[in-house]
């Protein structure tokens, strides 16, 4: 969950043709970089704008939203983090959200930079992350950190370890989705037995779950399908989706579409899918419970 197109801006320093030819930094003249200047400073405004109405549109206030739009790599955080693709409502009055599939931590510090939900629960299970996201997440009271894998029961289970820890996973990686990504990135270096959890189990104590942010690697359906009362009391859920098989026994959007549609939720976004050339592998979607889906204006 961290493809995400974005505009990176920067600032052109402002130099004169003679400090230029004495430095030799620059080897046009004034009358060009001035034609550059007026070619890429309309841009960075533009973006600039952009950023600030939809930091605005999510509900941040005009004076933060200025001052934060600043950043195009802030921004990026929170597209990577596809909080840019849920409704307003919900992210105004955030009460208990779950990051589950965690890895290093970057989703929650990304809904804890710019937003502020009353508790976080951040569910991972992979050796090699669980330690250094204890860490991250040390010194936030509202953050709790649960070593184990969100499944659809409890109990103990075999974890497959790729060379690229956020591709770990309890499923068995396909080997013929290798090719699909970077090279020794897919390949099994290790599995270890871990602790497994159900998402009502997980949740139980909570009134609400305002989002919960799914990314476990192919085992989502077996999550979602044995989730009763979790899921009633959840508002959000921001979900890796697949298009082409990565895992054995894993399911595609197809499947999970209509496993959401049946537990009274509707797709509200699609981010862009994300693809290496060939063919389209997966994407990030943003469901929403039927009520509240129902009770959102059209935009413009």
């Amino acid at each position: 969950m961290t493809k995400c197109t974005g505009v990176q801006t920067g600032l052109i320093p402002k130099l004169c043709s003679d400090e230029a030819e004495k430095t030799g930094l620059l080897d046009f003249s004034d009358m060009a970089l001035k034609d550059l200047v007026k070619a890429v400073m309309p841009h960075g405004i533009c973006e600039y704008s952009v950023r600030r109405h939809d930091y605005m549109r999510l509900g941040i206030d005009r004076y933060q939203a200025s001052r934060i739009a600043i950043s195009s790599r802030r921004y990026q955080t929170l597209c990577d983090a596809r909080l840019n693709l849920v409704p307003t409502p919900i992210l105004s009055a955030l009460r208990t959200c779950v990051d589950a599939g965690a890895n290093a931590g970057n989703w929650t510090q990304a809904l804890l930079d710019l937003f502020r939900p009353e508790r976080v629960i951040a569910v991972e299970c992979e050796p090699r992350m669980v330690g250094p996201l204890q860490a991250r997440f040390g010194a936030f009271p509202c953050v709790a950190i649960v070593d184990a894998a969100l499944a659809e029961g409890e109990g103990t289970a075999r974890f497959n370890q790729l060379r690229h820890p956020a591709g770990s996973s309890l499923l068995k990686p396909r080997a013929d989705v290798v090719k699909q990504f970077a090279a020794n990135s897919w390949d099994v270096i290790g599995t270890v037995d871990v602790r497994k959890i159900s998402y009502d189990q997980l949740v139980g104590g909570e009134d609400e779950i305002s989002i919960l942010k799914l990314d476990i690697q192919g085992a989502e359906m077996g999550v979602l399908s044995n989730s009763q009362e979790g899921l009633r009391k959840t508002k959000c859920i921001i979900m890796e989706v697949t298009f082409t098989p990565h895992y054995e026994d894993d399911s595609g959007f197809p499947e999970l579409h209509q496993l959401m549609a049946s537990k009274g939720f509707g797709l509200y976004q699609l981010s862009a899918p994300y693809h290496r050339g060939v063919r389209v592998l997966y994407a990030d979607a943003v469901y929403v419970r039927e009520d509240i889906l129902n009770g959102l204006a059209p935009e413009g």
